[in-house]
């Protein structure tokens, strides 16, 4: 009972005090004191290319912010269109496990070349040391379940699985309309409008990976130890991850990190792949189940590809994709033993790349119902992705010092 009332009280602090930042900024002191301005950041963001953009994310570095702002504090802040004073949904998430938020990740909503002027408010001491997202609807979700044998992240529009085992695969859940629906999938798994339109299996499913090592594909071994964990379920970003380690590779122990995460109102999941104690440059292949029932297409100097057709459990259409860095492409393979589309990928001296996987079913209102349109939806994600919004932060002003009376 007594940790209840202290853990009730923490939120009750910390919610007074983005209250305070949101009513107070700009006003004068109390008792007709000197106007003070609470504590700000100012950023432009551009949208760099000619379509409108819906949903886009953006990710701030804490560190970059405090090297412009030393007494930036990540534990109550907001972002705001100063010329709207309208908030803009963000949250702060903590990649490392440190406990320390490191990382600020935003949707908005930008026209086409627009620019963009919003403003992070803080401030300087906060009551806690702990981040909170308050009055964000939330818009992503994910979670461990033992019910589908995995660990899922979802947004609206679609849902993913990772088997965290010897499979590493990904499956897909399919909604008929838009809504997070994984826990509710988890306890009933014949919900109408969300299904399981593929099991990844012993494939790499739509963006699984295996080390690729003297040209064959190399999953973690089943007794290996692992480590699967929710990195954030926040209103707008999830981020899950998975820890292999003693990956077996050769005469090699690798540890091998895997990060997945996925945005509001985006049908596409970012993948990551960290390699450690390798010694040397590995090399990894991630791709798509094979179906003789879709149409495979590949783009290799726009570093992408993509199948469309009656590919899903349920035999109706279902389109998967894999968008990549076109610079770390190495080849790409047809691999019957584990069934699977693979394109190899050279994640250079660090070990360490990132990649793209994108999944889109033909059912209910979101659905996407033909291979001309999946393949449209391909073009424009691909496009987004390598031309992100750009994040500029101003310099700060500093008032002039007045010279002292004699």
């Amino acid at each position: 009972m007594q940790r209840n009332s202290r853990k009730c009280l923490k939120y009750i602090i910390i919610t007074i005090s983005l209250v305070i930042i949101m009513t107070i900024s700009g006003c004068g002191l109390p008792g007709g004191g000197k106007k003070k301005d609470i504590p700000k950041i100012d950023m432009v963001v551009e949208n760099p290319s000619d379509v409108k953009r819906t949903d886009e994310f953006i990710v701030l570095k804490v560190s970059d912010l405090k090297e412009m702002v030393q007494d930036f504090s990540q534990n109550t802040f907001i972002v705001l269109q100063p010329d709207t004073n309208k908030e803009i949904p963000c949250q702060l998430d903590d990649m490392n496990n440190d406990g320390i938020g490191d990382e600020i990740a935003m949707v908005l909503d930008m026209e086409p070349k627009e620019k963009k002027n919003i403003m992070i408010r803080y401030s300087p001491e906060s009551p806690e040391s702990r981040a909170v997202t308050l009055g964000h609807k939330k818009r992503t979700r994910s979670a461990i379940h033992p019910e589908y044998e995995g660990i899922g992240w979802e947004s609206e529009l679609i849902g993913y699985r990772l088997y965290p085992d010897q499979r590493n695969s990904i499956s897909i859940f399919g909604k008929n309309k838009a809504e997070l629906s994984l826990d509710s999938f988890a306890k009933n798994m014949a919900l109408p409008d969300t299904k399981i339109v593929l099991d990844g299996g012993d494939s790499v499913g739509c963006g699984g990976f295996g080390l690729w090592y003297e040209n064959k594909l190399i999953k973690p071994a089943k007794d290996i130890l692992r480590y699967t964990r929710v990195v954030s379920d926040g209103p707008v970003r999830s981020v899950i991850q998975v820890i292999y380690d003693s990956w077996i590779v050769g005469d090699k122990s690798l540890r091998v990190t895997a990060t997945y995460s996925i945005f509001a109102g985006q049908r596409w999941s970012t993948g990551n792949v960290k390699i450690e104690r390798a010694g040397e440059p590995m090399k990894i292949a991630s791709g798509l189940t094979k179906s003789k029932s879709a149409t495979l297409t590949k783009n290799e100097k726009n570093g992408l590809f993509y199948t469309y057709g009656n590919q899903s459990k349920l035999n109706d259409a279902l389109g998967m994709a894999l968008i990549y860095p076109a610079e770390s492409f190495d080849s790409f393979q047809e691999d019957d033993k584990s069934n699977s589309y693979l394109t190899i990928l050279n994640p250079g001296a660090d070990n360490d790349i990132s990649y793209w996987l994108l999944s889109a079913w033909n059912r209910g209102e979101i659905g996407v119902k033909s291979a001309s349109d999946f393949a449209e939806l391909v073009s424009s994600i691909a496009d987004k992705l390598r031309n992100p919004i750009t994040v500029t932060i101003m310099p700060i002003k500093k008032e002039p010092q007045q010279s002292p009376s004699k």
